[in-house]
């Protein structure tokens, strides 16, 4: 409820958008990392997860808001979006336009993290563009990030 709260404020997720009449966030719009690993992921028999790029495909042009996530979660995200061919899916494309006014790029998604731990580190690694925390963020996330926000203010 918070991270949704914030994301309206700060204009991410879009009233008109992203909601129905009610107010309510559409469904994909808005996720728990908990809830985002079981919609992406095949599960074993013995529980053992494994990444499924289709299952990925489906949920991330809806997706504004992975809230409660871990730096697992940032990894799949930013590696099923570098992974992601769905821009070759012109019906598809033109669907997501048409239908939810999504957007989706001719060629590939330009894939931006923010980090400030060392675990976030791969994730970092694996965006386009890294952006870890300079007074808040660890080495290993400075290190491995392309951009590091001095202050660790977004706004500067």
């Amino acid at each position: 409820a918070t991270a949704i709260a914030i994301a309206k404020g700060a204009g991410i997720l879009d009233l008109s958008l992203h909601c129905d009449k009610s107010g309510n966030v559409l469904p994909k719009r808005a996720l728990e990392g908990k809830v985002f690993r079981k919609m992406v992921h095949d599960y074993s028999s013995e529980g053992e997860a494994t990444f499924n790029q289709a299952k990925f495909d489906e949920v991330w042009p809806y997706l504004r808001v992975l809230a409660r996530s871990s730096p697992d979660d940032k990894l799949t995200l930013a590696k099923g979006l570098n992974g992601s061919h769905l821009f070759e899916d012109k019906e598809k494309v033109r669907s997501l336009l048409e239908n939810d006014s999504i957007v989706i790029f001719p060629d590939r998604q330009v894939v931006a993290m923010t980090g400030d731990g060392t675990n976030d580190a791969p994730a970092l690694k694996n965006a386009d563009v890294g952006f870890a925390m300079g007074i808040a963020g660890t080495q290993i996330a400075k290190d491995a990030a392309n951009i590091i926000l001095l202050d660790d203010n977004f706004a500067s």
